[in-house]
């Protein structure tokens, strides 16, 4: 069974204005050697401007809502991307497996 991409809007998504308020509220937080949420690193400096596109609001998709802090765009998207990934080869392996 294939997950179907998301093509809507930013709201339609699930990232509507909660999500841009929370993610602009701890953009003003954001200060230089501020940990990565996800890979543990240090995130360079950044002018808001600049951050507001290379930083991520973070889910928390054990428990729901966000991690505290914020992610880089890097491990972010990437966590995203292999979760996807693990996810489409669970649902490939069980469907190979009922084949008859």
């Amino acid at each position: 069974m294939a997950r179907k991409r998301w093509h809507g809007t930013t709201t339609e998504r699930g990232y509507g204005h909660s999500h841009q308020a929370k993610r602009e509220q701890r953009l003003m937080l954001y200060r230089p050697g501020d940990i990565c949420v996800i890979g543990g690193e240090p995130m360079p400096w950044w002018p808001l401007n600049v951050a507001r596109r290379f930083l991520d609001l973070a889910h928390d998709h054990v428990n729901g809502g966000y991690l505290p802090g914020l992610a880089c765009r890097r491990h972010n998207r990437g966590e995203g991307a292999a979760r996807g990934n693990r996810m489409r080869g669970q649902a490939r392996a069980w469907a190979a497996a009922r084949r008859w």
